[in-house]
Formats: structure tokens, sequence, C-alpha cells
């Protein structure tokens, strides 16, 4: 999928996703590659995900293990940032 040619094509509001990270969805935006950024697997592992964005706190990483098993483990169980 090539998300600078739809972009080419099509001028209304455009939300990618696939690999972003806080530094690489801030520039897709800022550049008006995209109007917004989705967090998919990121959001699953980070409950907490704009407060860690924010203070620049490391993020959980997902287990893709656990994923799609339709247990709690994977889905409920990841840490928030402390205090």
């Amino acid at each position: 999928f090539d998300y600078d040619q739809t972009r080419a094509l099509y001028q209304g509001n455009l939300i990618r996703n696939n690999g972003y990270d806080f530094e690489t969805a801030q520039q897709a935006v800022m550049s008006g590659a995209a109007d917004a950024i989705a967090f998919g697997r990121l959001l699953l592992a980070n409950p907490d995900l704009v407060e860690r964005f924010r203070r620049g706190a490391p993020l959980n990483a997902p287990d893709y293990d656990r994923l799609y098993t339709g247990e709690e483990q994977g889905y409920t169980d990841y840490p928030f940032l402390a205090g």
C-alpha cells in the first residue's frame, strides 16, 4: 500500500497506520502526509500510550504469541507506568 500515492490522489482526511512511533507519527502529521496516525499494536501493549508519549517513557513490547488467543494475557495484563 502506498500512502504517498493515496495522498497525491485524495485530499480528504487520511489516517495512516502500521509501524509508527511517536517521532515518525509527528513527522507524518506535521508534513501533511497524514491527518492522524492510528496505533494498534502499541496501544494494546501500552494502555497508557498517550502518557508514555508525553513523558518520553519506554514502551512495552507487544507479546505477539498471545495476540488473538481469546485469553486475557496479551490484552489486559500489560503494565502501566508508575506514578
